[in-house]
């Protein structure tokens, strides 16, 4: 049950989510924290459903979520490997996972020694790709600056059927090992959904 604690915890979130966003950003962010589960919902299914596209994973710098997202569902579904892609944001091109990442992404069986950073700017995203972002911050960037269909731009937590409470990752960025195996046990969480989306 949430308590006042919570929603306090929440609004400062928020509050500083929007400080940090330039002003289109700020207003893409705005309009998504006042869409409603319903609308969510609604949206995740009819842009869901029918041939799938490539599914997008986005973070700040595809060096920890992004780059641990695509990875383990590569592996959970390798038939549809060419179409699971990660990029960020701010990538700088070519940049290796960082160390935390690479030393809890093997907890999963998953390796990202040889991960070479992309730039979402370096992708020529398609009409039918789904775009799956690991927090509020990616998505309001994604859709402010990629000129990409926002019906088609979700966070990682949209696609759990249950409509979990918390659908977003938060940057395990220099937090520790502890902070990364979080976030990595989160994505871990929701990436089932999207697996089925590929139809694996």
């Amino acid at each position: 049950m949430h308590t006042w604690l919570d929603g306090l915890r929440r609004a400062k979130k928020v509050a500083s989510l929007l400080r940090h966003l330039d002003a289109p950003a700020r207003k893409v962010a705005v309009s998504r924290l006042l869409e409603s589960r319903k609308a969510r919902r609604k949206r995740f299914l009819r842009s869901t459903t029918g041939p799938a596209g490539r599914l997008v994973f986005v973070c700040h710098g595809n060096i920890m979520r992004s780059a641990f997202a695509a990875a383990y569902l590569r592996q959970l579904a390798p038939q549809h490997a060419e179409l699971i892609v990660g990029a960020g944001t701010h990538a700088t091109e070519g940049r290796a996972a960082q160390d935390s990442a690479l030393r809890v992404s093997a907890e999963f069986g998953v390796s990202l020694h040889a991960h070479a950073a992309t730039a979402l700017s370096s992708l020529v995203l398609r009409s039918d790709d789904v775009i799956v972002c690991m927090d509020r911050a990616n998505e309001a960037n994604v859709i402010s600056r990629h000129g990409v269909d926002q019906d088609r731009v979700f966070v990682i937590g949209d696609g759990v059927i249950s409509d979990a409470a918390d659908r977003f990752v938060d940057d395990p960025y220099a937090l520790g090992d502890d902070a990364t195996r979080a976030a990595f046990h989160q994505i871990v969480a929701h990436t089932q959904r999207w697996r089925q989306i590929l139809g694996a």
